[in-house]
């Protein structure tokens, strides 16, 4: 199980709580937010600003002529492609046929690719879905093969509509696939019912290794010209399959159940469904924890806080990240323990808990000071200053300052001790306390000018508390 988290789950392997100072605020926020494995395309939803829309939109976007053509049976047209066979009577191609027609769409792929390389894209794909179609006579794995491959390049090019196009296509064969295997289907809008007797569910045979493998690519391909609903659609029934006992099934039915499941979870949260990955995280660390594996469960419930965050179940996000506490001392991973307390006292926080939020905040103080971990120890003290001074404790505001001091020095962060200074001024001088006062803006005067910044600011806080 360890091997496999280190495969499908990268983002887990770096820490989920960063040490690394920045600011306050965005250093202990960015403990919040690992990133998702699928997430990385995210950015490039846009195809020349229109999005890749949901099932019966993409059928109203596209030209009905166009997608009339292109879904057709190449075999049932008026006028027959040239490389398929001029037949006078209706009857299955012979193996000489079969094998003329792959090599004339082998030709055709070449051209494609050199209509590319010359940035003739159009004519690339003129020639492309001409194959796609084609590639149908030849039976359903040459095809489902062409549709991958030009699948990639249609989204690298942003070609909306042959995405949309290979999109469709690929939800036929997906239907006529769960037909095959008993599954309830119904068309979308603009799209015909599966049959279940069409050439496509010959990717199915009966065999649960293969037929998870056929599977798997067809998930993919929805992946990757990213129609969300239609690969979870997929993934859900992929996990369906691998938890059902099977005859001949191989020993990796339960690692290979895992890696469907985290697929399926980290589309849900590569689309904004962080409900929906919650609720597919819960059940595999469910699985890890009755199978003792604490290295799963600790990749788990940091994905569980992730999901949570996002869609602000701070109670729930609460919950797991205490669960976190004891597992990190338990795998030695101790040095993790400054980020995840202070994201708690975050949420505790954020949870109007201010007395728990603190209690979290000097526990990720002390955390962080034992581990040497200076800057972000100051990061710590800022805010929990200034939860103080939002709670009007003003002496423990004082306290926290004055703490941050010494640590800022530590961090060899002058900057950060001008600023100390600073605050504790204004403090003193809202209490009354003119000398301790000015006493706090000289210092932070002398590391301003050492510095040569924010001089005057100082001096002009000196004068005031100075002249009568």
């Amino acid at each position: 199980m360890s091997s496999l988290l280190r495969q499908v789950l990268p983002a887990f392997v770096a820490s989920a709580f960063t040490q690394t100072r920045v600011t306050s605020a965005s250093m202990i926020s960015a403990s919040l937010a690992p990133v998702s494995m699928i997430s990385v395309w995210i950015g490039s939803l846009v195809f020349s600003g229109n999005l890749l829309l949901n099932r019966p939109a993409i059928a109203q976007q596209i030209d009905p002529q166009i997608r009339q053509t292109f879904l057709a049976d190449p075999l049932q047209d008026a006028n027959r492609d040239p490389l398929l066979p001029a037949l006078s009577l209706e009857r299955p191609l012979s193996p000489i046929e079969l094998s003329n027609l792959a090599a004339g769409l082998v030709a055709l792929d070449q051209r494609a690719q050199q209509h590319l390389a010359a940035g003739e894209v159009d004519e690339a794909f003129a020639l492309w879905r001409r194959a796609l179609r084609l590639s149908r006579v030849l039976g359903p794995l040459a095809e489902f093969e062409r549709i991958q491959r030009i699948a990639q390049i249609a989204w690298a090019q942003q070609r909306s509509v042959d995405a949309q196009l290979l999109t469709l296509r690929t939800r036929e064969i997906w239907q006529t696939v769960q037909a095959a295997l008993g599954l309830p289907t119904e068309a979308a809008f603009g799209e015909q019912p599966a049959d279940g007797a069409a050439p496509a569910s010959l990717l199915v045979s009966g065999n649960m290794e293969a037929d998870i493998a056929a599977l798997q690519a067809i998930a993919q391909t929805f992946t990757t010209l990213r129609d969300i609903d239609s690969a979870i659609d997929v993934y859900s029934q992929l996990t369906a399959m691998g938890a059902a006992p099977a005859q001949g099934s191989s020993n990796d039915s339960p690692t290979q159940l895992t890696a469907q499941k985290i697929n399926l979870a980290e589309l849900h949260l590569a689309w904004f469904r962080f409900a929906e990955a919650a609720d597919v995280y819960l059940d595999l660390l469910k699985t890890a924890r009755a199978n003792g594996d604490s290295v799963a469960e600790i990749a788990y419930l940091e994905r569980l806080v992730y999901s949570y965050q996002q869609a602000n179940s701070l109670p729930n996000a609460v919950r797991a990240q205490t669960d976190l506490i004891g597992l990190y001392q338990g795998q030695g991973q101790v040095e993790r323990l400054p980020g995840l307390l202070v994201a708690i006292a975050q949420n505790y926080r954020a949870l109007n808990l201010p007395q728990n939020a603190i209690d979290y905040y000097r526990s990720a103080y002390s955390s962080a000071q034992r581990f040497q971990q200076f800057s972000f120890s100051a990061a710590v003290l800022q805010d929990l200053a200034t939860l103080y001074r939002t709670l009007a404790m003003t002496d423990e505001a004082l306290g926290a300052y004055t703490l941050l001091i010494p640590v800022e020095r530590q961090a060899y962060n002058n900057y950060g001790v001008m600023n100390a200074y600073d605050n504790i001024g204004q403090l003193q001088r809202q209490q009354g306390n003119s000398l301790a006062a000015l006493k706090a803006f000289e210092q932070a005067l002398v590391i301003a000018d050492q510095l040569n910044l924010r001089e005057a600011y100082f001096i002009e806080q000196i004068e005031s508390l100075t002249q009568p």
